[in-house]
């Protein structure tokens, strides 16, 4: 027996499908509107950057009196920027070159880079002393070995260091109110702090338990001041 579909069940599946027609329909339409809006958009956007591009701010310029500096872990050290505008007054930059020679040829002019070196503190500004020096060649001998103990211990346990001082004349430490018999003076010493995050309670130990196994061999000094900051030399087996 054939079952055959009544006139209205004809009139409500064309309604239906009407009504899903409008739909689509509606919905391309709003589709397409909100696509020209964004391109509308960007065009603007782009209008505008070509018709009135972002002004370029020169630098301000530095004054060359002004060491350039910046902070490291709450110390302030002079960079090697810096050191650039020291290495072209007098005859500092053929001083410099030569005492480079003797690291190299001592193989230690790769454990810290050695301007570093010749920073003598982080408070010249403070005492009015400029921020380097260069050693006399006299001196030079006594930082092989430190280096040496960076180098072979103090490095490999820690991590990198910076040295934030080196090298310092007899008038910069007595300003900052040095040791008289500051090893500084001597160009054995090194102030420094590592690299990597350390607190006091972790670096504390490490430094100690070196200074325990190897000082005495290298006749090495080790100071610990506040903070992080450390002191070693080859010119004298103590702590403090």
């Amino acid at each position: 027996m054939d079952i055959k579909e009544s006139p209205d069940h004809e009139f409500i599946d064309i309604h239906i499908e009407r009504r899903r027609v409008i739909w689509i329909v509606a919905l391309v339409l709003i589709g397409s509107l909100i696509l020209v809006v964004l391109t509308v958009e960007k065009a603007r956007e782009l209008a505008e950057r070509i018709v009135s591009p972002v002004e370029h701010i020169e630098p301000e310029p530095v004054d060359p009196d002004v060491p350039l500096i910046y902070r490291i872990k709450g110390y302030t050290a002079a960079t090697a920027v810096a050191f650039e505008k020291f290495l072209d007054e007098n005859d500092n930059r053929a001083k410099f070159e030569k005492l480079e020679h003797f690291l190299e040829i001592n193989h230690v002019n790769d454990v810290v880079p050695p301007y570093e070196l010749m920073r003598q503190g982080t408070d010249w500004q403070e005492i009015d002393e400029p921020p380097f020096s260069i050693p006399p060649e006299d001196t030079w001998e006594t930082m092989v070995d430190t280096l040496k103990v960076l180098k072979n211990y103090i490095i490999p346990e820690i991590g990198p260091v910076i040295v934030l001082s080196g090298w310092r004349t007899a008038r910069y430490n007595a300003k900052a109110g040095g040791a008289r018999t500051s090893k500084h003076m001597h160009f054995c010493g090194l102030d420094m702090i590592p690299e990597d995050e350390y607190t006091r309670k972790q670096l504390l130990p490490k430094l100690r338990r070196i200074h325990k196994k190897v000082g005495r061999k290298w006749n090495m000094g080790l100071g610990i001041y506040s903070g992080i900051r450390f002191h070693v030399d080859t010119c004298g087996y103590r702590r403090w």
